[in-house]
């Protein structure tokens, strides 16, 4: 788990999470089902990321310039 790797709609997403299970938790008179939302908002304040995410590593091409293009380069 990393912290602070969310952006802004994950964490708007988390928010509307920990809402819906609040108002499922007091309609439903589960109290304690509200107690989830904690851990919900923790994790959205915290930032964690609960997906693993393959690192990817950029790629570049190293091109090679000839003589007679660095000699260009060079006079401009």
């Amino acid at each position: 788990m990393k912290f602070f790797e969310l952006n802004f709609a994950q964490m708007l997403i988390r928010y509307y999470l920990m809402m819906m299970v609040i108002i499922i938790a007091g309609f439903s008179g589960q109290w304690w089902l509200a107690g989830l939302s904690l851990f919900i908002f923790l994790s959205a304040l915290m930032g964690a990321q609960w997906s693993k995410t393959k690192e990817t590593t950029k790629k570049t091409k190293v091109v090679q310039l000839s003589e007679e293009l660095r000699e260009l380069r060079k006079a401009s």
